[in-house]
C-alpha cells in the first residue's frame, strides 16, 4: 500500500477549475455466489462493481449544473468528468481517468461557510454498476432532487444550490429552525432558519464573503434501469 503525497497529487474536472481540498476514490465489488446443492463450490459468480468519488473544493471555482428528473430511458445529465493523478512515494503514478463516456454521476452536493474564511463545496460521484458479463442495456436515470439551505440577512449571496417549491408557483416546500446556545463566558450560539424544497441546480457556491455564512445540501438520487 503506497503512501500518497497530497502536494504532488493532482485533480482535474470539467466542472471545477481548481481549489481542490481533498479527494477520495473507491471501487467496491459485490460478489454473489450461485451455490448449488451437494457442493460448496459455486455454480457461477455474479460480480457487480461500482466506483465512487468524493471531492471537496473551495468555493468560487465550480460551474453550476442544472438538474432535471429523467423522463426517458437515457442517462442522467448530472455528470462530472474527473481525472485523479496520485503521487505515490514508491512506483509510478496510475491516474484514475473518468472522462467522456466514463464520466461519473453526481449523487449529492453540499456547501458550508462560516462568517470568516472561505466557503467549501463537497461532491459525491458514482458510476453505473459494472456487471461482469452483462450484455444487455442499462441507463442511470435521475430522480427528484431535494435539499435545504439557510436563509436570512447574514447568509452568503450564493450557497451553490437553487431551491424552489415542489408545487408550481411556490418558492419552497417548508421551513425549519435550529437554535442552540451554551452557558459560558461568553456563551455563544446560533439561531438558523432553513428552507426545504426541490433542487434545480447545484454548484457555483461563493468562496470569500466576509461576515456571511452558509450551509446547503442536495440529494440527487439515481436509479439503474436494465433492458
Amino acid at each position: 500500500m503506497p503512501v500518497i503525497i497530497g502536494a504532488g497529487t493532482t485533480v482535474t474536472s470539467d466542472l471545477i477549475s481548481g481549489g481542490f481540498v481533498s479527494v477520495s476514490f473507491s471501487l467496491s465489488p459485490s460478489v454473489e455466489r450461485l451455490f448449488q446443492l451437494g457442493s460448496f463450490d459455486a455454480f457461477d459468480l455474479n460480480i457487480t462493481e461500482q466506483e465512487s468519488v468524493s471531492i471537496t473544493n473551495f468555493g468560487g471555482a465550480s460551474t453550476p449544473v442544472a438538474l432535471a428528473p429523467s423522463t426517458a430511458c437515457v442517462d442522467s445529465t448530472a455528470k462530472m468528468a474527473v481525472v485523479i493523478t496520485p503521487a505515490p512515494c514508491v512506483g509510478a503514478a496510475v491516474p484514475i481517468d473518468r472522462t467522456g463516456a466514463d464520466s461519473l454521476f453526481i449523487t449529492s452536493f453540499s456547501y458550508s461557510k462560516d462568517f470568516q474564511g472561505f466557503g467549501q463545496e463537497s461532491w459525491s460521484l458514482q458510476s453505473k454498476p459494472i456487471i461482469t458479463g452483462f450484455t444487455g442495456s442499462q441507463v442511470f436515470i435521475q430522480g427528484f432532487a431535494e435539499g435545504n439551505h439557510l436563509i436570512g440577512s447574514d447568509i452568503v449571496s450564493d450557497d451553490g444550490i437553487v431551491l424552489t417549491g415542489s408545487v408550481v408557483a411556490t418558492s419552497f416546500d417548508a421551513t425549519g429552525r435550529n437554535l442552540s446556545v451554551s452557558a459560558g463566558s461568553p456563551g455563544i450560539g446560533s439561531d438558523d432558519t432553513q428552507e426545504f424544497g426541490k433542487i434545480t441546480e447545484i454548484g457555483g457556491g461563493v468562496g470569500k464573503e466576509d461576515g456571511k455564512k452558509g450551509n446547503a445540501s442536495a440529494n440527487v438520487p439515481h436509479q439503474i434501469v436494465f433492458f
